[in-house]
């Protein structure tokens, strides 16, 4: 009887400690994921602070000196050139009237680094038109107008196309534009690099950046981390110019 006694005390002691062990192992779990829950919202609303450390790459500044120039005819019909820029940051990019891309997404990233540079006289907006035949002169005195594009501070700028792909492919880095061939009408029918180039006020390229697809894919906070990088780098050009000057 006692030897049996001894084999249930047994018995109810072993359940005993699996019992502690399953306790404290949920415990144990419990906590962990909790914590992991607390290091994941931390982590979501780092992302959330305008710097976005964690999420955006340095932006390395370029020193690509353009040898040529780039000449054509504005929005006003005067003949003008990059070369005729010299002495002031140009911001420059691509695109064309037709293009559903252009009138949405690409027109308001130019129109917001236009209104964070408005007033400088020292920076020149440049936004060429790989559509000649169809851009005409007077067609981006239309577009000019749309966008809010005054020509002492942005050209809309036509240029020949077979002057102007060479142009943007060697001086520029720029991805040669041309047909799409999968196009369900004119809007989407010329595929073209949505890269933004910084050029000094010596003809050199400072950077080229594609706000355009964080701005189509929603990514508003790189958006706007990419963007402060490619002002900084604006900012940096015209310091180089004011010290050269003095």
């Amino acid at each position: 009887m006692e030897k049996q006694n001894k084999q249930i005390v047994m018995i109810y002691a072993g359940v005993a400690m699996i019992a502690v062990a399953l306790v404290v192992g949920f415990a144990f779990i419990a906590k962990a994921r909790n914590q992991q829950a607390q290091e994941s919202e931390e982590r979501r609303q780092s992302l959330r602070h305008p710097m976005i450390v964690e999420t955006i790459q340095p932006l390395t500044e370029l020193d690509k000196q353009l040898t040529e120039d780039l000449r054509g005819r504005n929005q006003d019909g005067e003949e003008v050139g990059l070369y005729d820029l010299k002495g002031k940051v140009v911001v420059f990019a691509q695109f064309y009237s037709r293009c559903s891309m252009c009138l949405g997404h690409n027109r308001i990233i130019m129109q917001d680094l236009h209104e964070s540079l408005q007033g400088n006289p020292d920076v020149q907006f440049v936004t060429v038109t790989v559509d000649p035949e169809f851009d005409s002169p007077e067609k981006l005195k239309e577009m000019a107008e749309l966008w809010g594009a005054k020509s002492d501070s942005w050209w809309m700028l036509n240029v020949p196309k077979d002057k102007l792909e060479p142009y943007c492919r060697e001086q520029m880095w720029y991805v040669d534009f041309k047909e799409n061939e999968n196009a369900t009408s004119i809007a989407d029918g010329i595929m073209h690099d949505m890269g933004i180039a910084v050029i000094d006020p010596t003809s050199k390229m400072r950077a080229k950046v594609n706000l355009y697809e964080l701005k189509v894919n929603e990514k508003e906070d790189e958006y706007q981390a990419r963007k402060a990088q490619l002002l900084e780098v604006i900012e940096n050009a015209l310091k180089a110019k004011s010290t050269a000057t003095n």
